[in-house]
């Protein structure tokens, strides 16, 4: 049994949650999140961003440094960070 409250299968799921995660801190932006445009370029702050990283720590159980999101600027970049990170974890035995 996995110990994550959250086991993305893949690069796709873990964008996939990514962009409906980040919906919740842009409430005014009309078109679908591009996962390949900067993050910045949405208005996202700092404050916002933190709380993001919060979300993420707490979904996936891994620790999630809002420095993350700046090094990796784009949902896609973004994913394939957290995704490598989250696959490094030890797993529960069954």
């Amino acid at each position: 049994m996995d110990i994550h409250a959250f086991a993305p299968a893949d690069l796709e799921e873990m964008e996939n949650w990514l962009l409906e995660r980040l919906g919740q801190y842009l409430p005014d932006q009309q078109e679908p999140v591009d996962p390949h445009r900067e993050l910045g370029e949405y208005g996202l702050d700092s404050i916002a961003v933190v709380a993001f990283a919060a979300d993420v720590e707490d979904r996936l159980a891994i620790s999630v440094d809002p420095t993350a999101v700046w090094d990796h600027p784009t949902i896609a970049q973004l994913a394939k960070y957290l995704l490598a990170a989250y696959e490094e974890l030890p797993r529960e035995a069954a």
